[in-house]
């Protein structure tokens, strides 16, 4: 079982961490005529990605801090980060989202005439291929993550209801005043 959800603590970080990285990257590139080329990131292009990228590490991290059914349930909110990456990254490999935002980044180049060329780079498929991760990721924790290691009990109040009720007596003792200490 450690092995297991160290395979999959990897799995989410690898598919969260290229996420992120890609979407730090030049995804598009547009160019109007001579003028230079309006580059254009992920971030850019699908700025959602990004929040989506951090919303899976943090379910990866909420997911030791669980158990049972709430299990399941981060596992479900990580494939869903992972197929939000996985299709707003295709979106980004659109060229009329491209030539729209660097129309706007250069108003003026893009008033002398249409987009000579846009070209896309790798990234964004990187960035599919983070979701993809983090969609399978997810689909393993909902089927395997009830019986993996959780946080120890080793800082949860210890004892019975009645040993808590005497602690409850204690401090109501103090409020009133009372040195429980004292020895009577």
């Amino acid at each position: 079982m450690k092995r297991e959800l160290g395979l999959w603590l990897l799995l989410c970080a690898a598919g969260a961490g290229l996420t992120l990285l890609a979407t730090g990257r030049v995804w598009a590139s547009a160019r109007y005529g001579a003028a230079a080329p309006v580059e254009l990131t992920g971030g850019d292009l699908v700025p959602a990605v990004q929040p989506l990228a951090l919303a899976g590490l943090a379910a990866t991290v909420a997911l030791f801090a669980t158990k049972g059914l709430w299990r399941r349930v981060i596992g479900a909110v990580l494939a869903l980060c992972g197929v939000g990456i996985a299709l707003l990254s295709w979106r980004g490999l659109s060229a009329g989202a491209a030539e729209e935002l660097a129309a706007a980044r250069r108003p003026l180049a893009a008033a002398t005439g249409d987009v000579a060329a846009v070209a896309h780079t790798a990234w964004p498929y990187l960035a599919a291929a983070g979701g993809a991760l983090l969609i399978a990721s997810g689909v393993l924790a909902v089927a395997r993550a009830t019986g993996w290691a959780g946080m120890s009990g080793r800082y949860d109040r210890p004892g019975s209801a009645a040993e808590q009720r005497d602690d409850k007596s204690l401090w109501e003792a103090i409020d009133r005043g009372d040195d429980p200490t004292e020895e009577r």
